[in-house]
């Protein structure tokens, strides 16, 4: 064979490994977005699941909540009777 011969095997060779190269980085992006897209989407539909409402009654305040509550009130009675004197 003459060494043109061998040339062009060589440029043959250089094409199906460019093209091999590109199809494959075509092929990842093409998962990656696919891949992306899954996940927006199950994100998208859990944030409708995770913060339903729940129709659940009130604690009932605690006691100590109670008296700092009867305790404001009291402080803001007397600083507007001192306001109004």
């Amino acid at each position: 064979m003459s060494a043109t011969s061998w040339q062009r095997r060589r440029q043959w060779k250089r094409r199906f490994k460019l093209w091999g190269i590109v199809l494959c980085v075509c092929l990842l992006g093409a998962g990656a977005a696919l891949g992306l897209r899954l996940l927006l989407t199950s994100v998208g539909e859990a944030k409708y699941l995770r913060y339903e409402p729940v129709d659940v009654p009130p604690q009932a305040v605690s006691p100590r909540h109670e008296r700092e509550r009867e305790e404001l009130d009291r402080h803001e009675r007397m600083a507007a009777e001192g306001k109004e004197k």
